[in-house]
């Protein structure tokens, strides 16, 4: 299952130890790796994990491949060196790699752009490059390089310079990009349909509860407590107890189609242990998960 981590070291790209470097190296979140790839065709990326981010990849090397958002197919050209793309992480991308590749990522979470740290005017919620088109920005581009020798050794490099500069890139990225998204209409105290998808996916996706409701209500544009109660409005159950119903239904499929030892089921399905896997199926199933499989698995 893929998680914020995933993201943020960009293994879904699968791309193999050797070739990949990152840190975190500023107090605001922000990550950098460096990527390269010297093989052609490298092939279909993994899905990635929805979360209230960004990524900002810039091209060290021209790049040449095919995107899908949302599963509809991007148009795209050559994405040359010097140029970089932005990718929602709200939103699903896949992509097909299919020339060699150099490029330095930014992993830039919602909440880097604080408003009051950064000394912005408004918030920022998203960044306003169309999907698939890369832009040449000789600032992003000089930022990027001053800190490229820092991926490379990270433990070598001023703590205070990075944090300077990754200030300055946030802050470029904030004033030249950022854009605040118009206030929700509220449905009658829930959740307006595309943030009630959202929200859902996210938490269906992220069975082990790794995303906070911080997370899942930001990039839902809304503060977690209001968050929480329009949740339950439109659903009928806070977050937590939705996530627990949809980790008995997935439980209730691997029950059904495999001979998986009880133990290994409740840990692919984010329970604690067994014993708590069999109190909330019990609880929301009426009965065991034994009992359950003896009438619907496969010996059953």
């Amino acid at each position: 299952m893929a998680s914020a981590t995933t993201n943020r070291s960009m293994r879904y790209l699968r791309v193999d130890d050797t070739e990949l470097r990152y840190a975190a190296m500023n107090r605001s979140g922000l990550t950098v790796s460096r990527l390269t790839c010297a093989r052609e065709g490298h092939g279909p990326s993994d899905p990635h994990a929805l979360e209230g981010a960004f990524l900002v990849a810039l091209q060290l090397a021209d790049y040449r491949g095919e995107l899908w958002r949302n599963g509809r197919r991007v148009p795209t050209r050559t994405f040359g060196a010097g140029e970089f793309t932005v990718y929602d992480y709200r939103e699903r991308w896949r992509a097909n790699l299919l020339s060699r590749f150099d490029c330095m990522n930014f992993h830039v979470p919602l909440s880097s752009f604080d408003a009051t740290a950064l000394e912005l005017r408004r918030p920022v919620d998203r960044l306003d490059v169309a999907p698939g088109v890369s832009v040449r920005d000789t600032v992003v581009e000089n930022l990027a390089s001053a800190l490229l020798s820092a991926t490379l050794a990270p433990q070598e490099a001023s703590r205070v310079f990075t944090d300077h500069v990754e200030m300055a890139l946030l802050v470029h990225l904030a004033t030249r990009y950022g854009a605040s998204a118009p206030v929700p209409t509220r449905h009658a105290g829930g959740l307006a349909p595309a943030q009630l998808r959202m929200a859902t996916e996210m938490l269906a996706d992220d069975l082990m509860g790794r995303l906070s409701i911080t997370d899942i209500a930001a990039a839902c544009g809304l503060s977690s407590g209001y968050f929480i109660k329009a949740f339950k409005v439109s659903t009928g159950l806070p977050p937590h107890r939705w996530l627990q119903r949809r980790r008995v239904q997935v439980a209730m499929q691997r029950l059904a189609g495999s001979t998986d030892a009880l133990s290994d089921v409740a840990s692919a399905c984010g329970f604690a242990d067994q014993s708590h896997f069999t109190r909330v199926f019990l609880r929301i199933a009426g009965v065991t998960p034994g009992a359950y499989r003896s009438v619907r698995g496969p010996a059953g």
